[in-house]
């Protein structure tokens, strides 16, 4: 018959990851992103922007043109003319790209948003040396993940070669007459033609993000899965080996024990079941408003009080009801509860008159 030993499989990496598990790996910056769904919506925005803006963007390429062929064949370069006409041309080229640079920047930052939300973190930025190790470059070399990354990007360039190519072979027409056209009809021929090849290059890379974005996803929960043991581990972390924890509990309880036993001969009476239940009562009328109760146990504990009790000549008092009573309703430290006031006062002017007090 043949025995499988469990703990062979133990290290199987089968359980979900545990919130610790996943905290620390964002801290670390390791959380599911695709790039390639970044790059879409930006490639996609800054083709939305020059489309909508496209009126301001050929007032600013006139002005420009004005400038560098009117004004500035005739101005004279000197050291005080140049920096004017330096700084003109910087403001004129902020006006072409800033309006496309804001959308961009503002679209990455909400991109990266939706996929991994707010994170901070240097850590990817530290020196890792596992990074310069031979033998580890050489298992990323032939990693899946690196298998991955290249499916991705032969088929990110068979999607752009197919739509350049179909392209450029349905308005082949136009484009064989090129060199026919002037200038202004070359231009917005060509402007057309890569406007509108750049278009269905992002709605085909924006389609290839969404399916990498789920796959990232999934392959980030795969790394995060823990194995039974790595989960006992992280727990016993996290809250203390459950062997260690028992033993501080058991030496905190003989403390406890300990500390009730000596209280015990200070006691006026000890109240029992007579041989489950047994509590120690105390009553100072100078310092107290009604009876104590300084120790109470049951079965082997109550045996124990009992034996104390005898030992010191503190007097036992079978009373079965106020045992059980003062038992399940009166802590240690506490005081008797109104209700029990007679009851206990009973026994205490019965145990005073035996000492002669009364």
């Amino acid at each position: 018959m043949i025995r499988l030993n469990l703990q062979f499989f133990s290290g199987e990496k089968t359980e979900k990851p545990t919130s610790k598990k996943r905290g620390d790996a964002r801290k670390k910056g390791q959380v599911a992103r695709s790039q390639e769904f970044g790059q879409a919506a930006v490639l996609l925005s800054g083709l939305f922007t020059l489309k909508l803006l496209s009126g301001y963007y050929i007032d600013q390429l006139t002005h420009m043109f004005q400038l560098n062929l009117t004004t500035g064949l005739y101005t004279q370069i000197t050291d005080q003319s140049v920096i004017p006409l330096f700084l003109q041309m910087l403001l004129l080229l902020a006006k072409l790209i800033l309006p496309i640079a804001g959308v961009v920047m503002v679209i990455g930052a909400f991109t990266s948003y939706l996929q991994v939300g707010t994170l901070f973190t240097l850590k990817p930025l530290m020196p890792d040396f596992n990074k310069i190790n031979p033998i580890e470059g050489f298992k990323r070399i032939f990693s899946a993940r690196t298998f991955v990354e290249l499916l991705k990007s032969i088929l990110k360039m068979a999607v752009i070669g197919f739509i350049v190519y179909s392209e450029l072979m349905g308005d082949w027409q136009r484009v064989s007459q090129l060199g026919d056209m002037g200038v202004v009809d070359m231009l917005t021929v060509v402007s057309s033609l890569v406007y509108g090849i750049f278009w269905k290059v992002g709605f085909a890379m924006l389609a290839l993000a969404v399916a990498d974005l789920l796959y990232q996803r999934f392959d980030f929960e795969r790394g995060l899965k823990m194995s039974k043991q790595e989960i006992k581990e992280e727990y016993k972390q996290q809250e203390g080996s459950p062997e260690v924890k028992g033993k501080i509990k058991e030496r905190q309880r003989a403390m406890a024990m300990r500390r009730m036993m000596a209280d015990v001969p200070k006691a006026d009476v000890v109240i029992t079941n007579p041989t489950h239940f047994a509590i120690a009562l105390k009553y100072d009328p100078n310092n107290m408003e009604s009876p104590q109760v300084i120790a109470k146990g049951v079965d082997e504990t109550a045996q124990r009080i009992k034996k104390v009790a005898r030992d010191n000549n503190v007097i036992c008092v079978e009373n079965r009801p106020l045992a059980q009573t003062l038992y399940r309703t009166v802590e240690i430290g506490d005081a008797v509860p109104g209700e029990l006031f007679q009851a206990v006062a009973e026994v205490l002017a019965y145990v005073y008159r035996l000492k002669g007090k009364v």
